[in-house]
């Protein structure tokens, strides 16, 4: 048993070490009496798992803070468009993420969350990420795991930042952190990403209603308790501005809610963009009105657009690498063929659909010397988080979508 805990050590301080390397010359923090930001992100997170759940540390941190009733994310629901959209302000019409995976027919390659190399190239970003306009006006940011945070803009990257790697320990993410922000320390970072996934993992898994998801939430409290800790003992407790959000919610899925594309349209006559639930249809030369007018006559379970006829809300019409044809799935359901169906089945959670439904709202909450304390405030669209880090850190903002005026509900007045 000791053997096993010095190894984890060994390699925990082999991993903090090995993160030093990935370093661009930062400056250090302007003594501006601006407070550091830092922003966590926990993927798939609700406000109905807190609630349901001993979350102590969870419940500290909204006591000392403020909290939205929920966050309505960007459409569609999935993690990378809303992660981009939350470090941009922009819609995903406006920064071209338009999925976790899609193909892009300029750049004649396919954006995929497994192929980091693709992901470095920074024709796949449209957009100026927050850690990229701090850098540009005198300030230091670091990212851990932040999706896009690996690749340049402009030629600049954040002072410090990590390529994605599953088996570093999430502790070690948050003694990372610690180290950047410690004001005694190297760095001494202005401002901050980091990023959990197991939450999210938990929810496809097993289903947001699922004891292995409440599992994984009392694990993200502990954490959460960690983290505060490690603020405590670098002296940031009092100082630091927290924002903790997460990305989109989860919709339980069921085999008796499927919608089987293959037995509406022929797909021989479509490249399909990306599946479920929202089908991204680019068809062959000719047939869109075939196409469309055969997903019109059997629309049930799903509504049908055609790219221009999208309504307004969504955000997502008005950029190349959306298609002609977009069909989202009624919550719960899933869009897939007969003969992927009889192999796998469907997965008991999924988010992806419509980002007004209520089983797609998420989580926001912040504490820090800027917020206010033990309060809830309404509603706010997660495209205004890019703004509220420019306010706090007291910088320029870029061209994006969201307003400061939507989220001074929940600063100090």
């Amino acid at each position: 048993m000791l053997q096993k805990k010095f190894l984890y050590l060994l390699t925990s301080l082999f991993l903090l070490l090995s993160l030093n390397g990935c370093v661009n010359s930062g400056s250090d923090r302007t003594d501006t009496g601006q407070s550091p930001v830092l922003l966590i992100s926990v993927d798939g997170m609700m406000n109905k798992y807190i609630e349901r759940n001993e979350t102590p540390n969870f419940d500290r941190f909204l006591s000392e803070g403020v909290q939205a009733e929920y966050m309505i994310p960007v459409f569609p629901t999935k993690t990378f468009p809303n992660h981009w959209s939350l470090a941009t302000g922009l819609y995903v019409e406006n920064h071209g993420i338009i999925s976790n995976s899609f193909y892009d027919y300029n750049l004649e390659n396919r954006f995929s969350y497994g192929a980091p190399d693709g992901q470095h190239d920074e024709r796949w970003w449209g957009g100026e990420p927050i850690w990229v306009t701090a850098e540009k006006q005198g300030k230091t940011s670091v990212n851990f795991f932040w999706p896009g945070s690996e690749a340049t803009f402009d030629g600049m990257q954040s002072t410090k930042w990590v390529d994605y790697d599953g088996s570093i320990p999430d502790s070690t993410r948050i003694d990372s952190i610690a180290a950047w922000f410690n004001p005694e320390g190297e760095v001494q970072a202005d401002f901050g990403t980091l990023y959990f996934s197991f939450v999210d993992s938990q929810g496809h898994r097993y289903g947001p209603d699922s004891p292995e998801v409440d599992e994984a939430v009392k694990e993200m409290d502990t954490l959460l308790g960690y983290f505060m800790e490690k603020m405590d003992e670098v002296g940031l407790s009092e100082e630091l501005n927290m924002i903790l959000v997460s990305d989109h919610g989860m919709a339980e899925q069921s085999e008796e809610k499927v919608i089987f594309l293959d037995e509406i349209i022929n797909l021989d006559d479509v490249d399909m963009v990306d599946w479920s639930p929202v089908a991204m249809i680019r068809p062959n030369a000719g047939k869109t009105d075939e196409i469309y007018n055969a997903l019109k006559e059997n629309e049930e379970n799903y509504r049908v657009y055609l790219k221009d006829e999208m309504p307004e809300r969504f955000h997502f019409s008005n950029h190349y690498r959306i298609p002609e044809i977009i069909m989202i799935a009624d919550i719960s359901y899933s869009i897939t063929t007969r003969e992927n169906f009889e192999d796998r089945g469907v997965v008991p959670g999924m988010h992806g659909f419509d980002n007004m439904a209520p089983e797609m709202h998420t989580f926001f909450a912040a504490k820090g010397p800027a917020f206010k304390v033990n309060e809830v405030e309404g509603p706010v669209e997660s495209v205004n988080i890019y703004e509220l880090i420019s306010h706090l850190l007291q910088i320029e903002p870029a061209e994006n979508d969201g307003s400061l005026d939507a989220v001074k509900k929940f600063l100090k007045e």
